[in-house]
């Protein structure tokens, strides 16, 4: 508090408000205001500052803005677009638990699948090449 020097513990719901107007389109309507407390893995607002404010916002985007209720900070916006995008990076890198992680047993069995057929294709390819088995003979 700028007035007694006093340490302000949170925000409230019209704080939060105020934050995230600074950053979102003057054109945009609140529609709804939520207060959460946990997130899991698969949340869009994973492994982010928590307790926070979701500032759900009017529109074909369904956009929703996340604002920090510990130190008011505004801290990300999520669309539609984005939700399509985190959906195919979590089968880009096959990390269907916290989509992070992109060392995964899984992509890794699948990178040395991807190597051995690669390296199995070249192989055939010189053994079978009509063009390989005529330099062939004609060093032999």
């Amino acid at each position: 508090n700028a007035l007694n020097g006093t340490l302000k513990e949170g925000i409230d719901k019209t704080e939060a408000l105020y934050v995230a107007d600074m950053h979102i389109k003057d054109e945009l309507e609140v529609e709804t205001v939520e207060y959460i407390n946990t997130a899991g893995k698969h949340h869009e607002y994973r492994e982010k500052l928590l307790p926070a404010y979701v500032i759900s916002y009017k529109g074909k985007d369904n956009l929703k803005a996340y604002v920090s209720a510990i130190d008011g900070q505004f801290q990300t916006v999520r669309h539609r677009s984005w939700r399509i995008f985190d959906f195919l990076w979590m089968t880009h890198t096959m990390d269907y638990e916290g989509r992070d992680n992109f060392n995964t047993t899984l992509l890794r069995a699948f990178s040395l699948l991807g190597l051995i057929t690669v390296l199995s294709g070249f192989t055939l390819f010189f053994t079978s090449s009509p063009s390989v088995r005529k330099i062939l003979k004609k060093i032999k």
